[in-house]
């Protein structure tokens, strides 16, 4: 813009010299005493603050005209030198009539000039006001984007959450689906348990009826029947001999070898019971030991000084009364721990049997449950199977049926070639039709049998890991439970505590009875679980 009114200036510049030259061609004696131009250093300080429009006023030939004139030729060179134009100086040699529309033309010029610096000034003004409002358009443009792309962004962030909502709801609708078929089923088969509960009742009552009524015919039996010797339960002779005469050899023969073989069973009893007492011996004899070792009083014994014989005589004897009262002392002790042991030992057998036996009692109801269960099903199933035979058997006469007739009003009717072609390709595509069927029900048996051998194969093998499970949760419960069995665990504890907690006996001390005991419980819980696993 700048550069396009300085054009314009130098446009109008080159006019006013060509009327300038056209004024100094008329007359050069009038010109004359116009003195030259310079520059003054003020006019280069100036010259960035005036500024004026370029357009010319259609009254400035009156203004031209009223500015100078014949009379104020050396005012109007002094108003231009002192106001309008600083940088120049005019000087007036000669008062001739010439210089009059020379000083209006350079008025003019001087007034173009401001005009067009101040059009200059408001443009540039105008231009920097353009530019910040541009500025600021493109902020609010960019400041715009970003909150079009944050808004975006929250609208999809939205648009995923519900729709992980909408998944939610889908799934929290198929689990309450699949709770209520379940809630449904446990009905279904509680229902049914309870109908064959009353059944077997029923059962039960009448077998109990029936059993009353043979026992009773049995008595009034017995009673008619004559006072006679029978002969029950016979067994013969493993060689198939007929057997001896009973005479007294015979008897006393077999007397003595049942005698003797009492003997020999009585003996290997008492054997075993004298190991079994020896071992139990050197048990008792071993925790003897460790109880005198914890109840024994550590006291420190302060010998005295060697001094007369009175004084040493005194000591021993005191010595004796020490040793005296400590052996009663230990005696009682060794009493009380031997019947706090046996109680322990009662104790803790009587709540093993009676856990065992509480283990037993449950297997058994499960596996009953569990037989009711499966024949109550297989009951079910059995006449599941006999309605569909006997729908499957009233299809097949009723078509039977429809096919007689059809035969009978055939043979009776005469047909051309054309309808029994078309009789036949009737029966050809319902054969066809009845061959896919079948085909499709073997398929999805077939589907269905792979299916099931498929989840077979996996519930035996999830058996095979909880049974491998259970095996190692029973003996780390059996080894728990054998070795806090007795009240010596806590065998490092100071004497001073209770007595009963002093005493300990270590699992590697077990007698054989223990063993055998610990072997018949876990053989007991395998079965238990070996029910419940059915």
């Amino acid at each position: 813009m700048r550069h396009h009114v300085g054009h314009v200036w130098f446009r109008q510049a080159l006019i006013m010299g060509s009327a300038f030259s056209f004024v100094f061609c008329t007359d050069t004696k009038e010109l004359s005493s116009i003195s030259g131009i310079s520059m003054s250093p003020s006019r280069q300080n100036s010259h960035h603050s005036l500024h004026s429009t370029m357009a010319l006023p259609k009254t400035s030939y009156s203004v031209l005209s009223a500015f100078c004139t014949e009379e104020n030729i050396s005012q109007c060179i002094a108003y231009i030198n002192q106001v309008h134009y600083k940088g120049m100086s005019l000087e007036s040699k000669s008062g001739n009539l010439s210089t009059v529309p020379v000083l209006n033309l350079l008025y003019e010029v001087l007034q173009l000039q401001r005009r067009a610096q101040r059009a200059l000034h408001e443009l540039e003004t105008q231009q920097l006001m353009n530019g910040s409002d541009l500025e600021h358009l493109q902020h609010s443009n960019c400041r715009l984007k970003d909150q079009l792309e944050h808004t975006r962004r929250e609208n999809s962030g939205l648009h995923e959450g519900e729709r992980q909502l909408q998944l939610k709801i889908k799934t929290l609708h198929n689990c309450l689906k699949s709770e209520k078929e379940e809630v449904q089923k446990l009905q279904s088969i509680i229902s049914s348990r309870a109908s064959q509960y009353n059944h077997d009742t029923k059962r039960k009552e009448r077998e109990c009826t029936k059993l009353k009524e043979r026992l009773n015919q049995l008595l009034v039996d017995k009673r008619d029947k004559k006072l006679s010797i029978e002969i029950s339960n016979y067994v013969g002779r493993s060689d198939g001999k007929r057997g001896l005469w009973k005479t007294g050899k015979m008897e006393a023969r077999h007397e003595g070898e049942m005698y003797r073989a009492l003997l020999s069973d009585y003996e290997t009893r008492q054997r075993s019971l004298m190991m079994e007492n020896s071992e139990l011996k050197k048990v008792l004899q071993h925790m003897k030991k460790d109880m005198i070792a914890i109840l024994s009083p550590k006291k420190p014994c302060v010998q005295p000084e060697p001094a007369d014989d009175s004084l040493e005589q005194a000591g021993s004897e005191g010595e004796e009364e020490t040793g005296d009262c400590s052996r009663e002392s230990l005696e009682q002790s060794c009493e009380r721990a031997r019947e706090q042991l046996t109680k322990s030992i009662r104790l803790q057998w009587r709540k093993l049997k009676s856990h065992v036996e509480r283990l037993d009692s449950q297997a058994s109801l499960v596996a009953c449950q569990e037989r009711e269960g499966d024949e109550m099903m297989s009951r079910k199933e059995h006449e599941d199977e006999m309605q569909r035979m006997r729908l499957d058997l009233q299809q097949c006469k009723e078509f039977i049926h429809m096919q007689q007739q059809l035969l009978q009003q055939q043979l009776s009717s005469p047909c051309d070639e054309e309808t029994a072609a078309l009789l036949n390709d009737c029966y050809t595509l319902e054969e066809k039709e009845r061959l896919k069927e079948e085909w499709r029900l073997f398929s999805e048996q077939k589907r269905n049998f792979e299916r099931e051998r498929k989840n077979f194969t996996e519930a035996a093998i999830r058996l095979g890991h909880e049974r491998k499970a259970f095996e190692e949760d029973r003996a780390a419960w059996l080894k728990t439970q054998f070795s806090n069995m007795t009240p010596f665990v806590d065998r490092k504890r100071p004497a001073l505590s209770e007595p009963h907690s002093a005493l300990a006996v270590s699992e590697s001390r077990l007698t054989p009875h223990h063993c055998y005991a610990i072997h018949h419980v876990q053989k007991k819980g395998l079965k238990c679980k070996f029910h419940n696993m059915k």
